[in-house]
């Protein structure tokens, strides 16, 4: 928290002035920020195969991602191929068996 602090602390008066009014609003775009920075942070975790650890292409089509847990802690897995992807899920039903 003190990160947030020491951030507010380094803004300038009209900017803390815009902050202010948009928390009276509802925090919209203060929600669209963050909401945006956690989107950006997300596709940086998937330049990486979850399994093989091959680099993957953003633009190809082979790519999959597997979103999967309880609605209060999603994980999302990527995978360079449908290989990859089918030896992720059989390792899965592997840990629920055992």
């Amino acid at each position: 928290m003190s990160r947030v602090v020491d951030m507010i602390a380094s803004l300038e008066y009209e900017e803390l002035l815009k902050m202010k009014n948009d928390l009276g609003r509802g925090a919209i775009h203060l929600q669209r920020l963050v909401k945006d920075e956690i989107k950006n942070r997300q596709k940086q975790h998937n330049v990486v195969c979850s399994v093989c650890q091959n680099r993957i292409d953003p633009d190809s089509t082979n790519n999959y991602t597997l979103i999967f847990g309880p609605d209060d802690f999603k994980k999302k897995a990527t995978f360079c191929a449908l290989d990859c992807m089918e030896y992720f899920m059989n390792s899965l039903k592997g840990m629920k068996k055992g």
